[in-house]
């Protein structure tokens, strides 16, 4: 029988829904999800995903990319980056663990003190597609102690906004003229 993720018996923060689940093993603890339609082809959308070197210009946790290798993405692909929400900066190694060409990727960071999921979705539609991103994160140790107060302190809305802000930064340069 498969185990299911129940609700956390923790009383939402300002009445929201909150998104901390009881789950099994190393899965996302506490999860933020962002999606939006793109006027654009999938294969555009994908491009893009697929270029660690644009990640600075589009998603809004990565400040800068510290490695990334030659070669196509794929699974094993391995790239560092100096990530930031709110006040926390990281030196990042993610590794794409999942990559299904023109529909799905997932990207893994695990620094022994939390495991970072990052999933992308790009689902066509009628006028272009549709990107769904779902960021967790699975905290460890004195870190899980720590997440856990201040998830639905600020820590939710913090990760909420950079995943909304990222997938409003990758419509614009997806729908941006080509040259």
């Amino acid at each position: 029988m498969q185990h299911q993720p129940k609700r956390s018996q923790q009383v939402p923060m300002n009445g929201a829904a909150r998104d901390a689940v009881d789950v099994p093993g190393n899965a996302p603890r506490y999860v933020v999800v962002a999606s939006t339609d793109i006027g654009a082809p999938p294969d555009v959308v994908w491009e893009l995903y697929c270029d660690p070197h644009r990640y600075p210009e589009i998603a809004h946790a990565t400040e800068r990319m510290l490695h990334v290798p030659d070669g196509p993405m794929g699974v094993g692909y391995t790239y560092r980056e100096i990530g930031v929400m709110g006040p926390f900066k990281s030196e990042d190694a993610w590794t794409v663990t999942e990559f299904e060409p023109m529909r799905r990727q997932v990207h893994l960071a695990d620094d022994g003190t939390a495991r970072t999921h990052l999933e992308i979705d790009i689902e066509p539609t009628p006028t272009g597609c549709r990107v769904t991103q779902r960021f967790g994160v699975a905290p460890r140790g004195a870190m899980k102690v720590g997440i856990t107060v201040m998830w639905p302190l600020f820590l939710r809305r913090l990760a909420q906004r950079a995943m909304d802000i990222t997938v409003a930064n990758a419509k614009a340069a997806a729908e941006a003229p080509r040259a």
